[in-house]
């Protein structure tokens, strides 16, 4: 959490596939699902589907539930 944006840096296992978790800010409701993909492929941050150009989001505090999609490279 930094600046009303939270930012991503995960460092998992390699056997791990990924994980979910919920995170709530004030009212809103925020679903995070992270997805390790191939090592060497260009990772993504999504909120609500919509491709997030600096990896981070900004935090709302709408009441509506949102999807964040993670990919993220694997450790070699």
């Amino acid at each position: 959490l930094e600046a009303g944006h939270l930012r991503f840096a995960p460092v998992l296992p390699a056997a791990w596939e990924g994980f979910a978790m919920s995170y709530r800010h004030h009212d809103t409701r925020y679903r995070i699902a992270l997805r390790q993909i191939a090592v060497g492929t260009t990772g993504s941050v999504r909120l609500d589907g919509v491709a997030q150009a600096d990896g981070r989001i900004a935090l709302a505090d709408d009441g509506v539930e949102h999807r964040v999609e993670i990919d993220h490279p694997r450790a070699e």
